[in-house]
């Protein structure tokens, strides 16, 4: 990894914010995370003066490339938004089966009415990302 690269996040390509710094006779150590995505990074740097064996031992558990945590990330991305849409389906089915059953209501009429409310959630998730992003 280059040094421009250790500045930002692999994921997204915004500023990693330094969570940990430890500095000891022969190293330095950073647990850097990404404040969007909680990609979490851990650099050891040994001085350059010192040839010789690691002195801190808390940092080893820590350190890591990018990879794994990045496809880590993404495997928890990818089940949380499968989660979300089978919990998405089951509930449009409760809810269609109780209008329907239950409300008296058709089913071109809850078609109907699914479908004029479509823009507007569309309309709030655009907006509620949008400032999301500028945070």
């Amino acid at each position: 990894m280059s040094e421009n690269q250790s500045d930002v996040c692999p994921h997204c390509q915004s500023p990693l914010d330094i969570s940990f710094l430890e500095l000891a006779l022969r190293i330095t150590a950073k647990v850097s995370t990404c404040p969007n995505c909680g990609i979490v990074a851990a650099v050891r740097a040994p001085s350059a003066k010192s040839k010789g064996p690691y002195l801190v031992g808390s940092i080893p558990k820590l350190v890591g490339t990018w990879r794994p945590t990045m496809i880590e990330t993404l495997n928890t991305r990818f089940r949380r938004v499968l989660v979300s849409l089978i919990a998405a389906v089951f509930v449009a089915a409760v809810l269609r089966h109780v209008l329907h059953a239950y409300g008296w209501a058709s089913r071109e009429e809850i078609r109907t009415a699914a479908l004029m409310t479509l823009p507007f959630a569309v309309l709030i998730y655009l907006t509620l990302s949008a400032i999301k992003r500028r945070r």
